[in-house]
């Protein structure tokens, strides 16, 4: 025999916690044992709401004169009386229920998206990404090096942050494993191996940017709002196979921890510009460039910019020699 509807216990985002199936009215809500749902809240009254069939045959819940009353939806007046219809949410006591019949429409299917993502979790994939990192953290030992170096100091010296890549992706299988129940090493590995991947990009595009016009401050905007955007596309993919989180709630998770972390960068670098410090702001390393790609001004114009400051230096001399004259006398 077909159910006659579903009488639903909702969480606070509007999740279904329970369903309780219904074959005939009227259906007892309560807390106490001899109801057809039983609902555990110490707000419940054992005898809380009846839902039962008008003279329409529609069906309706009706208060039992409880102490917490029935609300028509999250803390909304009480009310003696609802009608209701399929998909009317009701409260008694902090217990959100909804009503469903039988044949109540349902959402279209969702599409698996996990042989879409399937090429995250290649092993081969994961080999390259990985790889990739490497290379490029022995690059830049490389070019952060003025000393002769050795192909064993080159490779040995990324080889800490090469483990933590491993360590962070292992700490976020195993919160998968714990949540999901499933191990996604490789996607997390992937995904936390782009992420360097492209702090590295952007990092190279902004010195190259601040080198060739030092108005613009490339470097600080990257540090500030590019590795914001990678961080929270991290932070979305990692989210993506470690939880059981929605799409929306993840984006939300993944802009909030960006956020924060934009602003503590934006408040500690507020904060550290009034302090002396001997360190170049521009601390990137670049290739040198053709000269023709390098800003530059003519040799004219060269000429009379150090003669201006010969001039400069020659006033400044001359207004000198009376202070150092006088603090002579002062001494003699």
């Amino acid at each position: 025999m077909a159910p006659l509807g579903y009488i639903e216990v909702l969480d606070g985002k509007g999740n279904v916690v329970e369903r309780n199936r219904v074959d005939s009215f009227p259906v007892h809500i309560g807390r106490a044992y001899n109801n057809e749902i039983v609902v555990d809240d110490p707000y419940v009254c054992p005898a809380h709401v009846i839902i039962e069939l008008d003279d329409r045959g529609s069906p309706i819940a009706r208060d039992l004169n409880s102490v917490n009353g029935l609300r028509p939806g999250i803390n909304r007046k009480r009310v003696t009386m609802l009608e209701l219809k399929s998909g009317s949410e009701f409260q008694v006591g902090h217990t959100l229920l909804r009503y469903r019949s039988f044949d109540h429409p349902l959402a279209p299917t969702l599409v698996d998206r996990e042989n879409r993502l399937s090429v995250l979790g290649s092993p081969y994939l994961a080999a390259f990404a990985g790889l990739l990192v490497f290379a490029l953290l022995c690059l830049e030992a490389f070019l952060g090096s003025v000393e002769r170096v050795t192909v064993a100091r080159i490779i040995s010296e990324p080889l800490a942050t090469f483990a933590m890549l491993f360590l962070w992706a292992g700490l976020w299988t195993l919160a998968g494993r714990v949540i999901l129940s499933r191990f996604y090493f490789f996607e997390h590995v992937t995904i936390a191996s782009f992420a360097i991947v492209g702090f590295f990009a952007l990092n190279a595009l902004a010195e190259w940017l601040e080198f060739l016009f030092p108005f613009i401050p490339a470097l600080w905007l990257a540090g500030v709002f590019g590795a914001g955007v990678i961080l929270a596309v991290l932070a979305f993919g990692h989210l993506r196979f470690a939880s059981m989180m929605r799409p929306r709630s993840r984006m939300w998770a993944a802009l909030s921890v960006s956020a924060a972390l934009i602003a503590i960068s934006f408040i500690s670098d507020y904060a550290s510009r009034g302090k002396f410090s001997n360190v170049m702001e521009f601390t990137g390393i670049v290739k040198p460039l053709d000269e023709a790609w390098v800003p530059a001004i003519s040799v004219d114009r060269f000429i009379d910019n150090s003669q201006k400051l010969r001039k400069d230096l020659e006033t400044l001399a001359q207004k000198s020699k009376p202070a150092e004259a006088e603090v002579g006398r002062t001494v003699d």
